[in-house]
């Protein structure tokens, strides 16, 4: 019982700050939706997209073995590991748009060298922010990272509000000035937390190589599922993007952005806390994970499965009243993803299952088949001269589908545990 309490009370900490982060942005959105055309928002998809993908690799996943590490200075060292990996990234992508290679490209943009110095500050911040999150997370430090992620919210809208100005420049550059600016911020809070409570011990190579030896599959097999697992998410940008315009991507990223956006943030809160839980017990009480596993995606469900009913029904005429006329498209669309919405609201907060119970090789496969399976049904949707709406009704069945079978391969993974630890006595 103590243990579950535990768990509710760090739940609802995480959940609390983040619900509030996100009211705050939800509530700019009416005005920002007209300030801002639906092409500067699938431009400003884009650039989220991007900085997505780029930190699902650029620390090499190696910030995940930070909570199950016990040793202070292999901790700090595996937080040396992942900062430097993640400054590598960010020089890269500036060489790239200095030599006229910018990645906005991939998605068919046209654009200025500023746009790829935003991308990089934006990865800077977001990659280190997301390496501090999990020793906040090893130290039970909930509330810095409630209070931290409220502070990211406020900055990036007044910022967003601010930047309008700059928007001439190129489309979207308001909107991704605005969140660089208030990852920057966010992370500055944390980074002073931090600074605050931990002793700096002197680089050693040594144990560096040591580290990066002992959470090898962390850098072999997770850094791939990660990077997979993101470009599963955000290939339907680059595709719509390229296929069917910025109109289309930018009512897209609209509805993604006002219901996916918080189903992630409610399966996240769930998920570090499920994480971190598991991390201290997979091995000695499996019998006790699968029990919360089987839980949390029971309550989810009995959540998730009425509300997402009512949102497929509501969606259209909310938009419409919410946002404007223009933005009626973002709510149909929001029906046609109803499905996998529910998929994300019941699966995402126990995705994580696999890294924890050593099963890299098999989220690595899974990634891929999904992957797989979205880019091809997609494009050929396009070459058979079907509309964006069915490429996204496609998406959504496809997404959903592979979320409940995610959950299927967790469920036996915990029970193979089990069965392990039962012969071992």
């Amino acid at each position: 019982m103590k243990i579950k309490n535990e768990f509710m009370n760090k739940l609802l900490v995480l959940l609390t700050g983040n619900s509030v982060a996100q009211l705050i942005i939800f509530a700019s959105s009416p005005i920002l939706t007209r300030i801002y055309k639906p092409a500067d928002f699938g431009v400003f998809a884009t650039y989220s997209s991007l900085l997505a993908i780029l930190m699902s690799f650029a620390s090499l996943c190696l910030e995940k073995a930070i909570p199950l590490e016990k040793n202070h200075k292999n901790t700090v060292h595996l937080m040396y590991i992942s900062i430097f990996t993640i400054a590598i990234f960010c020089f890269l992508n500036l060489g790239l748009g200095f030599f006229d290679l910018s990645l906005f490209r991939l998605y068919g943009i046209e654009t200025t060298i500023m746009n790829d110095v935003l991308l990089s500050f934006g990865l800077f911040f977001a990659g280190i922010y997301q390496v501090m999150s999990y020793w906040m997370l090893k130290e039970d430090k909930y509330k810095g990272i409630t209070h931290s992620k409220l502070l990211q919210s406020i900055s990036n809208v007044i910022s967003q509000f601010s930047l309008i100005s700059i928007n001439h420049v190129t489309p979207g550059m308001g909107l991704i000035a605005g969140d660089m600016i208030g990852r920057g911020i966010s992370l500055a809070y944390i980074w002073r937390c931090f600074l605050k409570q931990i002793h700096w011990p002197k680089v050693d190579f040594r144990r560096m190589r040591y580290l990066f030896k002992k959470y090898e599959k962390f850098a072999k097999y997770s850094t791939w599922s990660t990077f997979l697992s993101s470009l599963s998410l955000q290939i339907i940008f680059l595709l719509l993007m390229r296929l069917y315009g910025p109109e289309v991507t930018g009512h897209f990223s609209m509805a993604i952005k006002t219901v996916g956006l918080p189903i992630s943030l409610l399966g996240a809160s769930i998920s570090t806390v499920f994480y971190s839980e598991v991390s201290k017990s997979i091995k000695d009480e499996p019998g006790r994970v699968l029990q919360l596993y089987k839980s949390i995606i029971t309550k989810t469900a009995m959540f998730g499965l009425p509300s997402m009913a009512l949102l497929a029904v509501l969606a259209p005429g909310l938009f419409s009243f919410v946002f404007g006329d223009a933005w009626r498209v973002s709510g149909q669309y929001v029906t046609l993803m109803s499905f996998m919405f529910l998929a994300q609201v019941n699966i995402m907060p126990v995705s994580q299952i696999l890294f924890l119970v050593n099963k890299q090789k098999t989220q690595l496969v899974w990634e891929i088949s999904r992957l797989l399976l979205l880019c091809i049904g997609v494009v050929v949707s396009f070459t058979l001269g079907k509309s964006a709406e069915t490429a996204i009704l496609y998406f959504s069945i496809c997404m959903g589908v592979s979320y409940y079978f995610l959950a299927l391969l967790g469920y036996r993974a915990i029970h193979s545990v089990e069965g392990e630890g039962h012969v071992k006595k």
